[in-house]
């Protein structure tokens, strides 16, 4: 009893793919249901919107042609009712006649270009005179003149739209408007003008707005006939016109129900006929229905593969997570980003887990090199210094007598080099860990005096100092090796050149030890930056005291590998030792040195060298 109560409190287990293949197979239900109500229940909504559709068309080519007729008729008497086209008319004057001639052509040409839907406008005077824009359809306004009765003197009170003329074997019609003079010395009660347009009939068929159905016609029709349309009317259509019902409606003719439309064209009173069978006008929108029934079904088996497709990479990220958790404890490769956005958070974790102790395992490596470094750095240079202060003291008394006995007997040159000696030993043994700027620039200018008299007038030293770069920390014996580098190699057979400048720039200070000497081959500069970035500690060690010359890599602790390390180590990734050179003009050591942020102990304000 126990062992079924239990069982009844577990929660049923349930398949993902079993309830997405479900959820598929209701919805797939669902479209199909959805589509097939769309394909058999919508017959009498296609009807109306065939209607609908019908007669917007309609509607738009009645409206489009009574514009043509309107925007012709405007231009016509834009024309008519100009002051050149009157004063050429209706002038007596033979000069004002000449002088308004080209105006008046001017005024037709313009209207012609803007004009739409006319084939001329034709303008006649009580005098004979005339003015046509292409002045080749003078004969067909008269004759529209005489098939309404308009005698040659023009006199006639109402416009009227002339029956068809035909003339060289195509049909006009003639809109014929009475024109009244109204300049100077014209003015009339009787219309003393004439102003035909004429129309072609095949371009007013064009200007009907084609419907898109095959089976559709669309037809003008004036004083009991036909005289323009789309296509030809079947003798069923043609008797059964008299029946087509005003505006909108429907006709059975032959058997067929058509969707019918008669209107009046404003202003000729034409009638305009559109005749359609309903099963045209429909199968239009079936066509559009079995469009949307196939749009329909595509976005149902799109829908389908995108489902499936979700479903298996859900398999496939849950069995990627499965196996790179087990594997875990013994790779430490990353966790894969699963490709379902909602699992995404389960590698995310492990792998930020795995990251954070893959960086504390580096971190504590760091530190305990760099905390092996530093030792053995300390330890060496305790060995320096014991090593150096070797009876200190009667090295130095022993060295001032001599520079007194060279004062006393005026051996200048014997006085300088010991009185340098004295100042370099006093630095090297007594100097601090960190000192300023100026303490080390006056433990090069001791080498130099020294080298000075070893090698007189070999080199010339130039110095640029900024006052504000003396107080600057800096580790001490930087700069003499470089020097003694470029005086064992740049000046060797030759003098030149050796500056020495100190400046500050965006809170680090740059110390330059140049030389216009013969400078470094571009190979060997390249092996030098090498072999200085990647010597080791064992390579630099103190117990190897033979400095390479040629700005080569040191073996001795004063070289340049030495410098390196030793700027690293106490100021990081913002300290620098940069070399350039150009064989045969000159090479340049460059330091660069942050502020330092340590404690400087007892370091004194300044080293004093007596």
């Amino acid at each position: 009893m126990r062992k079924n109560a239990e069982n009844k409190k577990a929660p049923r287990s349930f398949s993902l793919r079993a309830s997405l293949i479900l959820a598929l197979a209701l919805m797939a239900a669902a479209l199909l249901t959805v589509t097939g109500y769309y394909i058999f229940g919508v017959r009498d909504a296609a009807r109306r919107q065939a209607e609908e559709s019908f007669h917007s068309l309609t509607e738009a080519s009645r409206g489009q042609l009574e514009r043509v007729l309107e925007r012709s008729m405007s231009a016509a008497q834009t024309a008519a009712y100009s002051v050149a086209c009157q004063r050429f008319l209706l002038s007596g004057t033979p000069s004002q006649v000449i002088e308004a001639k080209s105006l008046a052509a001017d005024v037709l040409d313009y209207i012609e270009t803007l004009g739409e839907g006319f084939t001329d406008i034709v303008l006649l005077s009580y005098r004979g005179r005339k003015l046509s824009a292409t002045n080749s359809y003078t004969d067909v306004v008269r004759e529209a003149m005489a098939a309404c009765g308009i005698a040659d003197n023009l006199t006639f009170t109402q416009p009227v739209y002339s029956p068809v003329v035909e003339w060289e074997g195509r049909q006009y019609i003639v809109y014929l408007m009475p024109v009244y003079g109204n300049i100077d010395g014209y003015r009339y009660r009787q219309n003393r003008m004439l102003c035909g347009i004429v129309y072609d009939v095949a371009e007013l068929q064009a200007s009907l707005v084609p419907l898109s159905y095959a089976e559709g016609a669309a037809f003008l029709s004036g004083g009991g006939s036909v005289f323009a349309g789309t296509r030809a009317l079947s003798e069923a259509e043609k008797n059964a016109l008299p029946d087509v019902p005003e505006g909108e409606g429907a006709l059975m003719i032959g058997g067929e129900r058509y969707l019918t439309v008669r209107s009046v064209i404003e202003g000729p009173g034409w009638e305009l006929f559109y005749l359609v069978p309903e099963w045209a006008a429909v199968a239009a929108i079936d066509q559009m229905r079995s469009l949307i029934v196939m749009l329909i079904l595509l976005t149902v088996l799109l829908f389908l593969m995108v489902m499936v497709g979700i479903l298996l990479g859900v398999r496939r990220d849950i069995g990627r997570l499965s196996e790179d958790i087990s594997r875990l404890d013994t790779d430490s490769a990353p966790v894969r980003t699963p490709a379902v956005k909602e699992l995404r958070p389960v590698s995310e974790v492990l792998n930020e887990t795995m990251a954070r102790l893959s960086a504390a395992v580096k971190e504590e490596k760091r530190l305990t090199q760099l905390n092996y470094e530093a030792r053995l750095a300390q330890s060496r240079a305790e060995m320096l210094a014991y090593r150096a202060q070797i009876n200190p003291h009667f090295l130095f008394n022993t060295l001032e007598s001599v520079r007194s006995l060279a004062h006393r007997f005026h051996a200048a040159p014997v006085e300088q080099l010991v009185g340098g000696m004295c100042q370099m030993f006093r630095y090297s043994v007594y100097a601090p860990p960190m000192v300023h700027l100026e303490d080390e620039l006056g433990q090069l200018g001791g080498y130099l005096a020294v080298m000075e008299v070893r090698f007189p007038g070999r080199f010339t030293v130039l110095e640029d100092i900024a006052p504000e770069t003396l107080d600057w920390p800096v580790l001490p014996m930087l700069l003499q090796p470089l020097a003694e580098n470029i005086l064992s190699h740049a000046f060797r057979g030759r003098s030149g050149k050796l500056l020495v400048q100190a400046f500050i720039r965006e809170g680090r200070l740059y110390v330059r030890i140049a030389d216009n000497g013969r400078g470094i081959p571009e190979e060997k500069l390249e092996e030098i930056l090498w072999k200085m970035k990647n010597t080791d500690d064992e390579t630099a060690s103190v117990g190897q005291m033979e400095p390479e010359r040629d700005f080569g890599v040191p073996k001795g602790s004063i070289g340049l590998p030495n410098i390196y390390r030793r700027l690293k180590l106490t100021f990081g990734g913002h300290a620098h030792l940069n070399l350039r050179s150009k064989e045969g003009y000159y090479a340049v050591a460059e330091l660069v040195i942050p502020r330092y942020g340590g404690d400087f102990g007892h370091l004194p304000d300044r080293f004093s060298f007596r």
